[in-house]
């Protein structure tokens, strides 16, 4: 199973919308750990792209081709309607509402969200 991480400093999960982050940290969980995949920059955040406004459809399709190959994201926040369109495609969005939360935290905790419902 592959999780996205948003994150701005490649350290800690970011604080605000899933699609706003400036990178995502892809792992594969397996064997019972986590190991990193690698580290792919977003290139559609709002400020790229110009949108003034969330739940954007053009963007969730950009990003959502962006991590096409992921099964879980992990973020602090993400728009109703595109969380819906992820649960259609049977990928799961685990928002963490913590501050300062390292990506090796929000793993687990995203993990344990997942086995535990």
């Amino acid at each position: 199973m592959k999780f996205a991480v948003a994150t701005d400093d490649g350290k800690t999960l970011r604080f605000g919308h899933f699609g706003d982050a400036k990178r995502y940290m892809i792992y594969e969980y397996k064997d019972g750990e986590f190991v990193f995949l690698t580290e792919r920059e977003n290139p559609y955040t709002d400020e790229k792209l110009g949108i003034e406004k969330h739940d954007d459809a053009r963007k969730a399709g950009l990003i959502k081709d962006l991590l096409q190959d992921v099964d879980v994201f992990v973020g602090h926040s993400m728009g109703r309607q595109n969380r819906e369109r992820l649960r259609k495609q049977g990928k799961k969005m685990v928002p963490l509402l913590k501050k300062n939360i390292t990506i090796e935290e929000a793993l687990k905790l995203s993990l344990s969200k997942i086995e535990n419902p």
